[in-house]
């Protein structure tokens, strides 16, 4: 198995459901430092091994956010030498995210907070989206305002979510960042919820109903919407 996780916590109930808790000791927001890259990778190796143990797993946060994104101050600071190792990591990013979708259980995002970029793209990986109606709670994927794509995955489900149009641009060209009401119209959320208590109660209801989930894109015959680019 990979090093203990530093920034997610592991806390598993007597019926089986695992909540995976977003908590960078050493930030007041989740980003994507190295310290979550082998975090991530830890946990995905422990809910592959305990797979049989597990009924589901909802995704949320300690802090007031639910996850800021890449960390910016690690994009700065890459230069041709170390591009590669930037690339490597993304790609386990994308690796372990695509792990955690095709495990075969229930994943829920419980979004108590911002889900900004980074932070939407681990949503998108998740097979329902639950949104706290928080104040300042912000939805999308804003990093192309700063000349960046989505390179956690989130160019890839947005299309097969939303279909090529509505992917590019309500989530992938304009920056767009939503409040949880306007994510849910807007389909970047399945479900708001009024309080904390009633997010966890959504996602396990979620979890209740389907015991044996899927993204929709991984079930047969299923296509985007409104067609691909041919």
């Amino acid at each position: 198995m990979s090093t203990e996780p530093t920034t997610i916590r592991w806390e598993q109930d007597d019926t089986g459901v695992v909540t995976l808790v977003l908590d960078d000791p050493d930030q007041s927001a989740n980003t994507m430092n190295q310290a979550f890259r082998d975090s991530l990778a830890a946990v995905t190796d422990r809910l592959e091994a305990e797979k049989d143990s597990i009924r589901g797993v909802i995704v949320t946060s300690a802090k007031k956010t639910f996850f800021a994104g890449g960390d910016l101050r690690d994009l700065i600071r890459v230069t041709p030498e170390t591009a590669q190792d930037l690339f490597d990591g993304g790609m386990a990013i994308k690796r372990n995210l695509r792990r955690i979708e095709t495990l075969g259980k229930p994943v829920v995002a419980a979004m108590n907070g911002a889900a900004l970029g980074g932070g939407y793209e681990i949503a998108l990986a998740c097979h329902h989206r639950v949104a706290l109606d928080a104040p300042g709670s912000k939805i999308g994927c804003p990093e192309v305002t700063l000349g960046l794509l989505p390179g956690g995955g989130g160019v890839v489900r947005t299309v097969r979510m939303l279909g090529i149009t509505d992917a590019l641009l309500k989530v992938l060209l304009q920056g767009t960042q939503y409040n949880p009401r306007r994510a849910q119209e807007n389909g970047l959320v399945d479900e708001v919820a009024d309080s904390r208590e009633d997010m966890l109660a959504k996602a396990r209801a979620f979890i209740d109903a389907h015991p044996e989930s899927a993204q929709p894109w991984d079930r047969p015959g299923y296509r985007i919407p409104g067609g691909t680019p041919s």
